[in-house]
């Protein structure tokens, strides 16, 4: 058997595969009886039709293009042994040569794992890091929320006081104009309303400051990955093959799909509403997908190079409650989930230099 491997862009590997006739022969014997098992002829009981009578039936190539299958299924498992490569979906393969008595010659094309080039992403991650801004939670933050938090109670109070008396309607808009001129009054009762936690206005305020730092430093997290994964993207070499970015594009179609129905539609209404085609809407979402896929390649090789990885207990602990989330999950399936939502986590934060390693 003669292979030839040929690099191709993205990521990509061609191989010429060649079989002399002794050895294409050498599959006659399997690949008669795969034929055999399942062809009907005239006058046999299926499984005991004699060769010549199938090809005299339906000709030699039926018998050629079974002992074919059976050389491609060796001669690709022997390729990428022989080659060390690792592919990432099922082969293109073509015939271009198959006849009795002579060689057999195919071309399996096949995408593989990409090489992945990554910057000096410490001093990257460092540099956008650099460029977070103070988080500060003002008196006027603080107040504002208050603010809400007493039209809140106006309108709660509004609602109860409507359901008492929806009856005289009369009465209702009394009340209503009533109720809208006067916002109860920031004090300590107006706290303890917000439960046993709070027994004075300050105890409020302390909680709602709290609560905005909390807040902020949540935003300014998801903008500082979303500028080091940015910057990493950019930087990265990597020539990301087509059959991962459209098993991405999948990925983030099954999900928009699942969204719809969530939210009681169905995904021909939402194609109709979108006034675009299924494809359209896939092409529109590609350099995402692009930039996704290579996000997670990205963290996936920084996890390797740092030797990154979340520990069983740890994926253990999510693992249950996951499993009491989802009840009917499949538990191997949501273990290796696990491992990459945690590495990932893990890496960002070595990456912010919260983690260390």
């Amino acid at each position: 058997m003669k292979i030839e491997k040929k690099d191709l862009p993205k990521s990509e590997v061609e191989f010429k595969i060649v079989l002399d006739e002794k050895e294409f022969e050498s599959y006659h014997n399997k690949g008669f009886k795969k034929v055999q098992e399942v062809i009907e002829v005239d006058g046999f009981r299926k499984g005991n039709a004699t060769e010549d009578a199938i090809v005299k039936k339906y000709g030699d190539m039926i018998i050629l293009e079974e002992m074919a299958n059976l050389a491609i299924q060796d001669a690709y498992i022997k390729a990428i042994d022989e080659h060390k490569i690792s592919p990432i979906t099922q082969p293109r393969v073509t015939i271009t040569k198959i006849a009795k008595g002579n060689p057999l010659e195919l071309t399996i094309t096949v995408p593989v794992i990409p090489e992945v080039t990554l910057p000096k992403y410490k001093k990257l991650a460092q540099d956008a890091v650099k460029d977070d801004e103070k988080i500060e939670v003002t008196d006027k933050d603080i107040q504002d929320v208050l603010e809400e938090l007493r039209k809140g109670r106006t309108h709660q109070h509004e609602h109860e006081h409507a359901h008492q008396h929806d009856h005289s309607h009369e009465g209702h808009d009394h009340a209503h104009d009533q109720i809208d001129a006067k916002l109860p009054e920031l004090n300590d009762d107006f706290a303890k309303s917000f439960g046993e936690n709070f027994k004075s206005i300050d105890d409020l305020k302390t909680k709602v400051g709290e609560n905005l730092k909390l807040e902020k430093e949540q935003k300014l997290r998801e903008k500082r990955r979303q500028r080091i994964m940015e910057k990493l993207i950019e930087e990265t070499k990597c020539d990301l093959p087509e059959a991962v970015v459209e098993s991405e594009l999948n990925n983030m179609l099954a999900q928009m799909k699942a969204d719809v129905t969530r939210f009681g539609g169905t995904w021909e209404e939402y194609l109709t509403h979108s006034k675009k085609t299924e494809d359209e809407i896939k092409q529109g979402w590609k350099e995402d997908a692009r930039k996704r896929a290579l996000s997670q390649l990205i963290l996936q090789r920084i996890a390797e190079a740092e030797k990154i990885a979340p520990t069983d207990e740890e994926i253990e602990v999510e693992l249950v409650r996951l499993l009491t989330q989802v009840q009917d999950a499949d538990e191997e399936r949501a273990r290796t989930y696990l491992h990459q939502v945690l590495t990932n986590e893990k890496v960002l934060k070595f990456l912010e230099g919260e983690e260390k390693k």
